[in-house]
């Protein structure tokens, strides 16, 4: 019994996220100039993301397996999103970008998540990895261009997050519950209202919580930059433990979203972009309560559409296609042979670097 309430807690948890993800992402061409939809934003930005890099964090324990499907899973997908991102916006544009080393728009956790699961063997070698993961994080801000190449800057900013989801167990999400819930709402209102206070007052910019750039290129000094990533490392982590307490941990409307998380993830933006092409064709957003409307449906009409079977026919036709080609042997077998002349090598220096 313990081990399906856990299940459904997570899949809860992430359905909770995608909302946020996709209606964070619906609302971001519009939070200029609106401190409704600003406030909205900051409060979404504070937590989701971090809270989605625990759970990816809590459910890579098979290090195993986890490694080996990683570039199946994660790298391939990148690179073949990455690819039809940019062959779009070329298109659109005309603007050639780099495709490889710099992720389309949402793509930067697939990037992310491949790095963390394909390390995470090694890292946990590491003594007192968790506080040097959170000094990494807060000095990454220092680099003239924040790492913006391959998700630099986030893989290392999110990674305590991630180790921290590795070392929770079962037990120690429980104790979660035990919570005060009085507690854990107010938590998130005073979270909510510090939202709408910096959008208010436009203290704070919403490009410094994306986490992809120097804290000089978010109008920071180095000692501001670091301070403020020390408080969204902690309040980041506190409205986490606060949404995970209210959260049911049964069976509910939105726990099968839980489970197609990477489909809607993975195709959503796309959707968006038409979203984005009604409101300006129609012009919706000249009223007011029509306009926020649409901003509140669109997001659970994305949701339901990438959660349906079809979506995962079209996910699961087009890679196991794209991975019989890469898998083919005449592909494979030359690539395992550069690894394996590689990879003493990559040891000798790993062991003299890292000591193991």
């Amino acid at each position: 019994m313990e081990q399906i309430q856990r299940n459904y807690l997570i899949d809860n948890l992430k359905g909770l996220l995608i909302f946020f993800v996709v209606f964070g992402h619906v609302i971001e061409y519009y939070i200029q100039g609106n401190s409704f939809f600003m406030g909205v934003y900051l409060f979404i930005y504070l937590f989701h993301m971090p809270l989605f890099v625990f759970i990816s964090g809590y459910l890579s324990k098979n290090i195993d397996k986890c490694r080996k499907g990683a570039i199946k899973n994660l790298l391939i997908p990148y690179i073949v999103f990455n690819i039809i991102w940019y062959a779009l916006a070329y298109i659109a544009t005309g603007d050639i970008m780099l495709l490889i080393i710099y992720p389309g728009w949402t793509l930067w956790y697939l990037i992310s998540l491949f790095f963390w699961r394909v390390m995470l063997k090694y890292l946990i070698r590491i003594k007192y990895i968790l506080p040097i993961s959170i000094i990494c994080g807060l000095l990454i801000g220092v680099m003239p261009r924040g790492g913006v190449i391959l998700s630099l800057s986030r893989t290392v900013t999110f990674l305590p997050f991630f180790l921290i989801g590795y070392y929770t167990n079962e037990a120690r999400l429980n104790k979660v519950s035990k919570i005060s819930k009085r507690l854990s709402v107010a938590g998130i209102a005073v979270a909510v209202i510090a939202a709408f206070y910096l959008s208010n007052n436009n203290l704070l910019d919403y490009n410094f919580l994306y986490h992809s750039q120097s804290y000089i290129y978010s109008g920071l000094t180095i000692n501001e930059g670091m301070l403020f990533r020390a408080v969204l490392y902690i309040g980041a982590s506190l409205l986490s433990i606060c949404v995970l307490n209210l959260l049911p941990r049964k069976k509910v409307f939105f726990t099968n979203i839980g489970q197609q998380t990477m489909n809607i993830y993975l195709f959503h933006p796309y959707l968006i972009i038409a979203v984005y092409a009604i409101i300006h064709v129609l012009k919706l957003l000249s009223f007011n309560t029509l306009g926020y409307f649409m901003m509140i449906l669109s997001p659970i009409i994305i949701i339901y559409l990438l959660s349906r079977k079809m979506t995962d026919k079209l996910y699961n036709g087009l890679f196991n296609n794209i991975n019989k080609v890469v898998y083919h042997h005449k592909i494979w077998e030359p690539c395992k042979k550069q690894y394996t002349y590689v990879r003493p090598k990559i040891i000798f220096i790993r062991r003299k670097i890292l000591g193991f």
